[in-house]
């Protein structure tokens, strides 16, 4: 997951020219669907990649948050026996 946030921040801070900070705020944004719209992609390119980026990112958040999950009822499944 940090690979997936670190490769659209290192996108948005190369192609949109944004900052850093504005890169990871964007790339956090997009992969959790907040979308506040505040900063959003303004060259064609960017509009593409946010596109795949959301769309793949989605998937990889939902295997994240499935393999916490696993791990938090294992825990709970295992500390009851």
């Amino acid at each position: 997951m940090v690979t997936t946030l670190m490769s659209g921040t290192i996108f948005y801070s190369t192609v949109e020219k944004f900052s850093i900070l504005d890169a990871l705020y964007l790339s956090f944004m997009t992969l959790t669907t907040i979308g506040y719209g505040d900063l959003h992609p303004i060259t064609a390119m960017g509009k593409i990649f946010t596109m795949i980026y959301a769309t793949v990112g989605l998937g990889i958040m939902a295997m994240f948050i499935s393999v916490i999950a696993k791990a938090f009822i294992y825990s709970k499944h295992k500390h009851k026996e």
